[in-house]
């Protein structure tokens, strides 16, 4: 009797000691599971932050005052861009004293390239990881790399959170000519995001397979006919469009038919279409009523726009076809152009029927005069421009 008591009584102190364990456990794999799906949960809404974040920098110590406009351009660090880029910041320098001009807040650049270019020191320059290494010197397509670079400088602003010194990021190419400050009010129109500029030449409904290929049941009339500049977007639309720009370029490139298709503005329709995915929708305005640049001599003159793109040649010839004057961005890829910027020529005196654009039109008193005005503001930039140290002189070869 006695053994099977003592039997009962280990049996019953067994399953006393088999519930504290139980116990136990259970409270250890809850605290264990708190800590694991905290965690987990703690990685997704960082990476939701980096990439989709509707708030403000984490971080920063101020917020950016209403209606301030940080303005940000990628490059590749190419003497071509690094030419436009030295002339870009002379002027930018020209229309931050004018009237407006309290509103331009900050510059940043960012660099997608292997190794520090000639501009790191007078420039604020995020150096991003480039896709194509061998841009460095010559590629076929160094726009490709933007929208992923774009997206490294975003993932970095948790760590730079005073960077942003704008309520409004204004994305720009290097080879604008700034003439004034940019004339957009504090807020978009009910119902946009913000602001963009229509290009003719992005024209969504001339290639719908393609756009149904990359984006499969987009309204292909949605779609807006712009591109990833000129822009003026919020941080947080920013940072919720990229990803999507990011995807979106980077399938393009992977597909021969689509990217033989769009061409060399296939990027653009990558941003474009990224708009769309993400529900952002943007103002546009037709040239000569939009707020941001105009063509020469694709246009007569400025407009409303606050700014020159020399994205077309500008070179005139004589009646008879001989040469006359001209600029043209092409001219001026050679380290040599970037480290010693050499004013424009003066342009020959107006005289009616005595030249022509080297595209066969006839220059008209107006477009000469607005040409006029870009090459002066031009050379204005120039003598501007910051000097450059001995140390990014040697990086230029």
């Amino acid at each position: 009797m006695a053994r099977k008591r003592f039997a009962a009584g280990q049996r019953s102190t067994s399953a006393v000691h088999l519930l504290v364990w139980l116990v136990l456990g259970i409270g250890i794999g809850a605290v264990a599971g708190f800590i694991f799906m905290g965690t987990v949960h703690t990685m997704l809404a960082s990476r939701g932050a980096d990439h989709y974040g509707s708030a403000p920098v984490a971080g920063a110590s101020t917020k950016p005052p209403a209606g301030t406009i940080h303005i940000l351009m990628t490059s590749n660090g190419s003497p071509y861009q690094n030419y436009q880029t030295r002339i870009l910041l002379g002027t930018y320098e020209i229309i931050k004293g004018m009237p407006g001009g309290e509103r331009h807040v900050g510059i940043t650049r960012i660099l997608h390239r292997t190794k520090p270019d000639i501009l790191m020191e007078i420039i604020d320059t995020f150096h991003a990881t480039p896709l194509q290494p061998a841009c460095d010197g010559w590629c076929n397509y160094p726009v490709s790399d933007r929208g992923n670079a774009m997206r490294q400088f975003f993932d970095s602003l948790p760590s730079t959170p005073d960077r942003i010194k704008g309520e409004w990021l204004y994305m720009i190419e290097s080879d604008y000519v700034f003439m004034k400050p940019l004339g957009i009010p504090s807020t978009p129109p009910e119902g946009y995001a913000g602001w963009a500029f229509p290009f003719n030449y992005i024209n969504p409904i001339a290639v719908p397979n393609e756009m149904q290929k990359l984006s499969p049941g987009v309204d292909v009339k949605s779609i807006p006919p712009t591109g990833p500049a000129p822009i003026v977007l919020s941080l947080q639309d920013w940072i919720k469009v990229t990803p999507s720009w990011e995807r979106l370029t980077a399938a393009i490139e992977a597909d021969t038919e689509v990217r033989d298709r769009l061409g060399w503005v296939r990027e653009m329709y990558a941003f474009s279409l990224a708009l769309v995915e993400t529900g952002i929708k943007v103002e546009l305005r037709s040239e000569g009523q939009s707020p941001f640049i105009a063509h020469l001599p694709g246009q007569a003159g400025l407009g409303e726009a606050h700014a020159f793109h020399y994205t077309l040649c500008t070179i005139y010839k004589t009646m008879d076809g001989g040469d006359a004057w001209g600029f043209d961005k092409r001219f001026y890829t050679e380290p040599q152009h970037a480290l010693e910027l050499t004013r424009i020529p003066p342009m020959p005196e107006f005289e009616a029927g005595k030249y022509k654009f080297v595209e066969g039109p006839p220059v008209t008193l107006e477009m000469h005069n607005a040409i006029k005005q870009m090459i002066d503001q031009i050379n204005k930039g120039m003598d501007l421009a910051a000097p450059l140290p001995e140390a990014a002189k040697a990086r230029a070869f």
